[in-house]
């Protein structure tokens, strides 16, 4: 079986988290199974052991959520990279 990637630091999960849902209203913390939503997307990027988990939000609520399960690094950003149209790469960067 091929190994991965030897260095665990090389790759990141990078969950984007944005509190202003229109439709469903902080869909990222209503409970699914007894978490938040967000939290089962952190367990499964921990349970890859591929490298860290981020968590970027315009919350800090959100953010002191994704803590309490285990994300790696949390990024609290701006809003105007928080908005419908903004797009996955624009928060990366």
């Amino acid at each position: 079986m091929a190994k991965i990637h030897e260095n665990t630091d090389t790759f990141w999960v990078f969950i984007p988290a944005r509190s202003g849902s229109k439709l469903i209203k902080n869909k990222n913390i209503i409970k699914f199974n007894g978490k938040p939503l967000m939290a089962h997307s952190i367990i499964s990027g921990k349970s890859l052991k591929l490298g860290k988990v981020v968590v970027s939000s315009d919350s800090k609520n959100y953010l002191k959520i994704a803590s309490k399960f285990g994300a790696d690094l949390l990024h609290l950003r701006p809003k105007q990279f928080s908005k419908d149209k903004t797009s996955d790469l624009e928060v990366f960067k």
